[in-house]
């Protein structure tokens, strides 16, 4: 008899739980309303000397979906309830893991549904006057925009969601020299730091830094002989050791910026031996920027007889 009652409330629960409203989402006219979210985004940038952004597809329907999610689940954070984060819906919607992205959310309590021109402007006035928010809507490193909004009973939510690869204007594209050229600067800092000897610019190294950089950007594994990526007839060396790295939002040009953190990021990782260690002498480095936001860079530090 106990276990029947049990089995009987279990089941009433479950009906219970089905037949309670829930209250219906609403978009208004989203193109519209999405449209116009761009329009006050660009007109913001062109006020301050930025260029304009435009939709992208993946961001309007990670920012919708998180939006939606929201106003369903009755909650308002940038991470969801079970942990999804606003890079884990970039991704999920087909955005590239290199690009550099960011989100606004807005909520209101109290406003009519479905959202019209007046709230999405309303939104847009509240972002602008908070910093972290502004500073999204004014980033220089994106090119582009997504909108997401929904209504539900007396509640709206927004969502801002933007990517790029994060190039900024100003900053000055390096060529492969003074790209090699930077990264040796950096790494001898460090080295003098740590009290060791500056490292020389290798021709051969560099070719052999190329060489990895290639097979680094084709996804190839490195050859089992390590001395295999160096020039035909180059002989002498002793060691050779191979630092390798990627960095994602980095834009699409080589800058002063992305190499050096390269270099930090060798130097703080590097239990063994501080950028090649005692038994390095010389330098070999190689990098490039791609469209997607991508920089990956190769240093190659050797020793001789």
């Amino acid at each position: 008899m106990t276990g029947t009652t049990a089995i009987l409330r279990l089941t009433l629960a479950a009906i219970c739980a089905v037949a309670i409203p829930v209250a219906a989402q609403e978009t208004g006219d989203l193109d519209r309303l999405r449209q116009h979210a761009l329009e006050l985004v660009n007109d913001a940038r062109s006020e301050a000397g930025l260029s304009t952004l435009s939709l992208g597809p993946v961001l309007n329907e990670a920012a919708q979906g998180h939006a939606a999610d929201m106003a369903d689940r009755d909650y308002y954070a940038h991470d969801t309830p079970d942990g999804r984060t606003p890079r884990d819906r970039f991704n999920a919607a087909g955005g590239s893991r290199w690009a550099l992205s960011g989100e606004n959310i807005a909520k209101c309590t109290g406003c009519t549904t479905p959202p019209d021109s007046a709230r999405v402007e309303a939104f847009h006035e509240g972002w602008m006057q908070s910093p972290g928010h502004r500073e999204n809507i004014l980033s220089d490193g994106f090119d582009r925009f997504g909108f997401g909004i929904v209504g539900a009973a007396d509640e709206v939510y927004a969502v801002q969601t933007f990517a790029g690869s994060g190039q900024v204007a100003d900053t000055p594209a390096l060529g492969a020299e003074e790209a090699g050229a930077v990264a040796l600067d950096a790494i001898n800092v460090r080295r003098q730091n740590d009290g060791l000897a500056p490292l020389e610019a290798s021709e051969a190294l560099a070719v052999a830094a190329e060489r990895v950089l290639e097979a680094r950007l084709a996804g190839e594994d490195l050859p089992e002989n390590i001395l295999s990526i160096l020039p035909e007839g180059v002989t002498g060396w002793t060691s050779i050791a191979i630092r390798t790295g990627s960095r994602g939002g980095a834009g699409g040009a080589l800058a002063k910026g992305a190499i050096v953190s390269f270099v930090e990021d060798w130097a703080s990782g590097d239990t063994e031996a501080t950028l090649g260690g005692e038994r390095a002498a010389y330098l070999g480095f190689a990098a490039a920027a791609l469209g997607d936001g991508r920089a990956t860079a190769v240093a190659v530090f050797g020793g001789r007889d």
